[in-house]
């Protein structure tokens, strides 16, 4: 999703939903370096007018330009894997949840839906 269309996604649902709440935070992936910073994830939260709350879950992520596999042929040592990530380019993905309990959420997926 672009991002003048999830600009326009948090303006309808400010329009035809209430207590709308918009979030920011970081992805954090564990490496063998410690916890690095990996993209960042849009949190839109809101309650549907049946009284169901829902929230929508962007996560924004730079693309992989480069992967390189490092071997090692002695005995102990294992490979690794280095990436190369865009600086400029980014992939997005949406996932949509319900809230099924007092905050426990479960993500909604087109087999649920019946699709």
């Amino acid at each position: 999703m672009q991002d003048d269309r999830w600009q326009q996604l948090i303006e309808m649902a400010k329009k035809h939903f209430k207590n709308v709440r918009l979030t920011h935070e970081d992805l954090i992936m564990e490496t063998a370096d410690g916890p690095i910073k990996q993209g960042t994830k849009d949190v839109l939260e809101f309650e549907h007018p049946d009284g169901k709350r829902y929230r929508l879950v962007r996560e924004n992520r730079p693309i992989v330009l480069e992967k390189k596999e490092l071997y090692s042929h002695r005995a102990g040592q294992s490979a690794q894997t280095q990436y190369k990530f865009s600086d400029t380019e980014f992939s997005h993905k949406l996932r949509v949840y319900k809230e099924v309990d007092f905050d426990e959420w479960e993500e909604v997926t087109l087999d649920k839906l019946g699709l």
